[in-house]
């Protein structure tokens, strides 16, 4: 065993690998819609896969917890298959998992979100859990940790949903999830919303598709296996330094 996934062992194993393990970390997702050639799950998939490697590279210090599987995607209803929880749902289920992993001996937890509709809610979640429950929470939205990539490789002006970024990183972690045969560019409306997009002073509350018909930002036909590795090599590399910091602190 090089890696501890806790959805994949046993008690005992759980009870031995703890005596080792520093931080867990939490996986959060989401199920939206991604136009019209990524899957709905295309965040949690993302997340806990993205988890799974860091998880890896960090044996014996680090535990996996199993994927939150839903996030805030009030934003997507609008398209058929969305499933949304209520901030508030997302930071009591938050709560929960780690009051439970804090009484098996966990005090340190790092979440890694997969979608940009949860950081907001994420952050208060954290603040308000960590001094509740006397325990250290670390949050990041993953791809934020390979910026210097994402911005030597993309040009498009929008982009952050069902794009080329995201296209990558899926064609690396979960291809299967990629309809190789729909790739698209966004289809945008000529609206307040996407003009309000370009400011980056202002947070407009929205629909989706007051932005694109066909629910996807910049063009994923400019997607690769190739650009995916490189996002997700580097955003493995800060954040295990991260983590080791995390665990001196």
């Amino acid at each position: 065993m090089n890696s501890y996934i806790l959805s994949d062992m046993t008690w005992p194993e759980i009870e031995s690998a703890f005596k080792d393990v520093k931080i867990a970390i939490i996986p959060v997702g989401a199920q939206e819609q991604h136009g019209h050639h990524i899957a709905e799950g295309c965040d949690s998939y993302r997340a806990g896969e993205f988890s799974k490697l860091l998880t890896e590279r960090n044996y014996p210090s680090v535990a996996l917890a199993p994927t939150i599987n839903y996030g805030v995607s009030p934003h997507h209803m609008n398209f058929p298959g969305t499933i949304s929880l209520k901030p508030e749902t997302l930071i009591a289920l938050l709560d929960d998992i780690v009051t439970s992993l804090s009484q098996h001996g966990i005090e340190k937890f790092l979440v890694i979100n997969g979608h940009g509709g949860n950081t907001s809610t994420l952050n208060v979640a954290a603040e308000k859990i960590a001094r509740d429950k006397n325990v250290s929470i670390a949050v990041s939205k993953y791809v934020d940790a390979a910026s210097d990539v994402i911005q030597e490789n993309i040009t498009s002006e929008h982009f952050g949903h069902a794009c080329e970024r995201e296209v990558s990183e899926s064609l690396y972690l979960y291809p299967s999830i990629v309809r190789k045969d729909k790739l698209q560019a966004a289809e945008y409306n000529d609206s307040f919303a996407l003009n309000v997009r370009k400011r980056k002073y202002i947070k407009l509350v929205h629909q989706f598709d007051d932005v694109t018909k066909n629910g996807n930002l910049g063009d994923g036909r400019k997607g690769s296996y190739e650009l995916g590795e490189k996002i997700i090599n580097q955003a493995l590399e800060n954040l295990t330094g991260f983590i080791k910091e995390f665990i001196e602190e």
